[in-house]
């Protein structure tokens, strides 16, 4: 159930090394207006939808292969939206000529989690189905995705203010795919040691744009990242959870009258 959030790890330490050799030629980070992300999470609390969830998340736990199969509608449309800062209008949703049913749409989406052109055998795809849904549920949260097309998906799309967020990058001097969401009200200190001083504590759903990961603390501890902060100023903070803009969701309709698993979300590099 880590492989998508390894991967995800790994793509952020990517960039973190690019933004820190970005960084280190650009001039200072300028002040800027800090935002928050927002969740629309109308109609999340649909009882029917919620037993649904509840079920999958149950079905998971055992990687029980036949109840998540059984949760697809008999249309799944599949998005990949490319992982960092979104566009502007998202991606359609891929094709699928042949007219697969969900079930088999579940095959496709969870191949497109793992890199390469591999030939997967049943137990190998069924492991990553469980594996996609895992992802999906684990943060535990549900809202309207825009990529979805206004479907209700796990976990919750952030929303934000677009231009505010472009502003942000811009004054801190680095590309948009350096913009990540905290996941918890954190601490940036001065420098990169627990006895620095704190300079500020943004609140969990935060847009910071990071500067440089991997970080050398003073005592030696390499665990530490950047991020420039809305007073110009340059914060450290330890062991980063921060996430990205775009998730492997999970996305729910109704189809004659019945909630079901309508969507897969699977961003792509």
């Amino acid at each position: 159930m880590k492989k998508l959030l390894l991967a995800s790890v790994a793509c952020a330490a990517t960039l973190f090394l690019a933004s820190g050799a970005f960084a280190a030629e650009e001039p200072q980070p300028k002040p800027y207006e800090a935002i928050t992300v927002t969740y629309d999470n109308a109609g999340t609390d649909d009882p029917e939808l919620t037993a649904l969830i509840a079920t999958l998340k149950k079905a998971i736990a055992v990687a029980d292969i036949g109840t998540l199969k059984a949760s697809a509608a008999p249309e799944v449309k599949i998005y990949s939206p490319m992982i960092g800062f979104p566009d502007a209008t998202p991606p359609d949703a891929l094709s699928d000529p042949e007219k697969r049913p969900g079930e088999e749409r579940l095959d496709t989406a969870a191949a497109l989690t793992s890199t390469g052109d591999v030939d997967y055998s049943r137990e190998d795809l069924d492991g990553l189905v469980v594996d996609l849904f895992g992802n999906a549920l684990d943060q535990g949260t549900v809202g309207h995705s825009k990529i979805a097309r206004g479907e209700i998906c796990s976990p919750a799309e952030p929303i934000f203010d677009r231009d505010k967020a472009l502003a942000i990058a811009d004054a801190a001097g680095v590309p948009a795919g350096n913009l990540w969401i905290l996941s918890e009200d954190t601490e940036f200190r001065e420098k990169p040691a627990e006895s620095a001083p704190v300079l500020t504590t943004l609140k969990e759903g935060t847009i910071v744009p990071f500067l440089e990961g991997s970080v050398e603390g003073e005592d030696g501890d390499a665990d530490w990242y950047s991020v420039a902060l809305p007073s110009g100023k340059t914060g450290y903070a330890a062991n980063d959870i921060s996430r990205g803009f775009q998730a492997t969701s999970v996305c729910y309709g109704k189809v004659d009258g019945k909630w079901a698993v309508t969507a897969v979300i699977v961003p792509g590099l």
